[in-house]
């Protein structure tokens, strides 16, 4: 049994060579059966050249799956049926596109600014007055499209905001 390529989103055009011998002449009719297991599909057949028949499958990528199916050319010579070849049909789409949806979500662009506040602080130790630095936390204003807020945060929180930043 040999084996036939086809196109199943494509219309494919076939040819047979086909001689009926008898003693006397007689009308004939081919067909192509494309069995599946659910179903068979027939196809006529016409005389193209003299001993030649032309079928033309249309496309059946509604009708078939991918595959290799079962083909037979029958010929009913008046009342009696010859089934003179069987071949395999390997159907295949000619070309796959598939596709896909990306979504990408934006993210929200969130700004940090810091100003480090000082303030001097009087220190009485034995009648001596010394001028110190107080450290005071830093104050932090964090500016989304969503909301506003202000934030205290430790120097540890700001070496991270920072270190983030610069990556």
């Amino acid at each position: 049994m040999s084996k036939i390529d086809l196109l199943l989103d494509e219309e494919n055009e076939l040819t047979f060579q086909l001689n009926i011998e008898g003693s006397r002449p007689a009308d004939s009719n081919c067909r192509l059966a494309i069995k599946n297991s659910d179903m068979t599909l027939m196809f006529e057949a016409k005389n193209s050249n003299p001993g030649e028949v032309e079928i033309t499958i249309p496309s059946l990528k509604h009708v078939l799956k991918e595959g290799e199916y079962d083909m037979t050319l029958e010929v009913i010579v008046d009342d009696k049926y010859f089934a003179p070849l069987t071949i395999k049909g390997n159907f295949e789409n000619s070309i796959k596109v598939t596709a896909e949806a990306v979504v990408r979500t934006k993210k929200p662009k969130v700004k940090a600014s810091a100003t480090l506040i000082e303030s001097p602080r009087v220190k009485n130790s034995k009648n001596t007055q010394v001028n110190e630095i107080a450290p005071i936390k830093p104050s932090v204003s964090v500016k989304n499209k969503a909301k506003s807020e202000k934030v205290e945060l430790t120097d540890d929180a700001i070496m991270k905001i920072l270190n983030a930043l610069t990556k």
